[in-house]
């Protein structure tokens, strides 16, 4: 009977996850570009103050601008952006970030990515 209570009281009480990594939203502002390029085009993303940011793509001498907004909580990133009148929106986690190497995953994708810091 007691046994019994004491799994019920186990169950009841909210299990406590790892934390999650606090990243330094300092190290993720400037122009990034991903390690493995789209053939099609080359990206760079410029994460600004006030969670702003900017993205340029280019492609055959071409180069079209977008913009959009930032979100960093903990070590997840959301991006929502607007390039050649498309919207796109991305959760992303920040697995690594230093200053001149971000590492992320995109949960939905399934797919990690690596970013470089452009001087």
């Amino acid at each position: 009977m007691l046994c019994q209570l004491l799994v019920s009281v186990l169950l009841l009480v909210p299990t406590t996850s790892m934390p999650e990594e606090k990243i330094d939203a300092k190290l993720l502002l400037g122009k990034w570009q991903p390690e493995k390029q789209p053939e099609q085009f080359k990206i760079t993303i410029e994460y600004l103050k006030d969670n702003k940011l900017a993205v340029e793509l280019e492609a055959g001498g071409d180069k079209q601008k977008g913009e959009g907004t930032y979100k960093l909580d903990g070590n997840k990133l959301e991006v929502k952006v607007e390039v050649l009148g498309q919207e796109h929106n991305l959760k992303l986690i920040i697995k690594k970030l230093t200053e001149n190497e971000m590492v992320t995953y995109d949960e939905e994708k399934k797919e990690e990515r690596t970013s470089k810091k452009v001087k």
